[in-house]
């Protein structure tokens, strides 16, 4: 699938050039009379004029009209809000939301969906993502697409047969180029073949090979399996803690998946940098006896620690809303997916992980509106308790990190752009507040990414990453839907420009 996506971005790119209308492609630009937004202490300033030059902020003043050069290209900010461009700091790049096949009939809709993908980031104001699990030459090729987020990457390093390496076959395993950060195991020592150099595999060999490969973190795993993959093994307390070490030492953050409280002990323990989920399972390999002290507890030493915790609370309504009805209904959709994709998602074909989903649930007897609130209540426990440890974090002053774990599995329910618009609704009904929520948008994330220098404020010598807003972002956050242009390294781009909507037609 790496290869035949690999050729599609190559044979695309010229059609891709010539869905940029909407673009500014002025050498300079000048924003006028915005009111700008910064992270740290979020307030709105009076009217300032930003000036843009070879993507950077060159310029900031209350007047740069009469100093610039004839020219320059104006964009009338007056009565607007300007901010620093969105960090998603968990996503999945590689393939389309629930689409397995290969088949020659598909590749018109194929090509017009990973075009339109990087777009779709940048149609919600999401100027940089971070790919938990990354390949450095895809990301080198998302990178070049002419309008999307900039990626950034981390390795993942894994065991055998844990996850996520469980979900291929055993000899496979060891043949993807994922097996470069493959740990020795010594718990596991008899399963690898004769081709496997445990010397180059310590915690310390692969920490160095992902840092050289140029990831900006390592991923680590605590997962015991759920669906048809139970009972998994998990890396040791020592194997990790070692990874951990390493990656300390040449300033590689380490981002720990775990969604369970026995994951969280493992987190607290290992001292990793960040977990990647919220705690879904409160019993899931933990002890069921006072538990909700334990929560409590976690919470504490969580925070104490400086461990960081990305929440992906809606990773779970993505799941229930593989079989809700009404999905295809909502508006923003046409805005994300291609036409011709929208439609595919709609067919049988389209819909086999939704009739997966569907079967753990009696659906023959019951009406679809019947199962979707069956689905629901099913996934009312874990919501219930993700959100209750996410507001338990923040009381305890925990960092809570913005991730929206975009797709977390084959569900078009979680399709880029949208999906991180969502997770933000998901903040808000969790009691974080407007002005927590820009700040992990923003400045935290790009602190967290070690990308404070490039980007998270509006300042002179940035990366010039920016949303212009007809409202204010601390004020409601309908803001975030009512973006009128989306800056991408100093390329302005009106937002209507990057809707699925213009894909297949010229924008002159």
């Amino acid at each position: 699938m790496l290869q035949i996506r690999h050729l599609m971005i190559h044979s695309t790119l010229v059609l891709t050039l010539s869905l940029c209308g909407g673009s500014v492609n002025a050498e300079q630009i000048l924003i006028q009379q915005a009111r700008l937004i910064q992270g740290d202490s979020p307030t709105a300033s009076m009217p300032m004029d930003v000036l843009l030059e070879k993507g950077k902020i060159v310029a900031i003043a209350s007047n740069l009209s009469r100093k610039t050069r004839m020219g320059v290209r104006l964009i009338d900010g007056k009565g607007q809000f300007l901010i620093p461009g969105l960090v998603d700091s968990h996503v999945h790049l590689e393939g389309i939301p629930g689409y397995m096949g290969k088949r020659a009939e598909d590749q018109m809709m194929l090509e017009q969906a990973f075009q339109q993908m990087p777009r779709s980031y940048a149609y919600f104001g999401f100027t940089t993502v971070q790919d938990l699990t990354g390949d450095p030459r895809f990301i080198a090729e998302w990178n070049s697409a002419p309008a999307g987020p900039q990626a950034h990457y981390c390795s993942p390093v894994t065991i055998p047969n844990g996850y996520p390496a469980s979900w291929m076959d055993k000899e496979l395993q060891f043949q993807v180029p994922g097996t470069k950060y493959m740990l020795f195991d010594p718990a596991q020592a008899q399963v690898y073949p004769t081709h496997f150099h445990p010397e180059a595999h310590t915690p310390e060999a692969v920490v160095r090979a992902a840092k050289q490969d140029g990831a900006r973190c390592i991923k680590v795993f605590y997962e015991t399996g759920f669906g048809p993959k139970k009972d998994l093994p998990v890396p040791s307390v020592e194997l990790i803690q070692a990874v951990v070490k390493h990656a300390k030492l040449l300033k590689l953050p380490v981002y720990l998946h775990g969604n369970s409280q026995a994951a969280y002990e493992f987190a607290l323990k290992t001292g990793v940098t960040t977990l990647v989920h919220g705690l879904w399972h409160e019993t899931k390999l933990a002890n069921q006896i006072a538990n909700q002290t334990r929560l409590q507890e976690i919470a504490e030493e969580i925070a104490r620690a400086g461990i960081a915790v990305q929440p992906t609370i809606q990773v779970l309504y993505g799941e229930q809303e593989m079989t809700n009805p009404n999905f295809f209904q909502h508006p923003e959709l046409a805005n994300v997916m291609p036409a011709e994709l929208l439609d595919w998602y709609q067919t049988p074909a389209g819909q086999k992980m939704a009739q997966l989903i569907a079967a753990d649930f009696d659906p023959a007897n019951q009406t679809p509106a019947s199962l979707y609130k069956t689905v629901q209540s099913r996934y009312q426990p874990a919501l219930t308790i993700v959100k209750k440890m996410t507001a338990a974090l923040n009381r305890q002053g925990a960092k809570i990190v913005f991730g929206s774990d975009t797709p977390s599995g084959p569900f078009y329910t979680q399709f880029p752009g949208v999906n991180g618009r969502w997770e933000m609704d998901r903040w808000l009904e969790a009691g974080m507040s407007l002005s927590q929520l820009f700040k992990a948008l923003t400045i935290e994330n790009a602190r967290a990414m070690d990308l404070e220098d490039t980007i998270g404020s509006i300042a002179v010598g940035k990366q010039a990453d920016l949303l212009l807003l007809r409202a204010n972002p601390l004020e409601t956050l309908a803001a975030y839907d009512q973006i009128s242009y989306v800056i991408l390294r100093g390329k302005a781009h009106q937002r209507e420009s990057l809707s699925a909507k213009s894909i297949g037609k010229s924008n002159h």
